[in-house]
């Protein structure tokens, strides 16, 4: 666990839940909406 004590490790390990959270979160909710973050991409 020496690996949590390098906080660029642990800024990474944060990123990744953040945003596997906020996909999921997207997912669940805005999808019952008929949404989703993608269409801000969209034409």
């Amino acid at each position: 666990m020496g690996a949590l004590n390098n906080p660029v490790i642990a800024v990474i390990v944060s990123l990744i839940i953040a945003v596997g959270y906020f996909t999921m979160v997207d997912h669940y909710l805005m999808d019952m909406q008929g949404l989703d973050y993608w269409y801000l991409f969209r034409e």
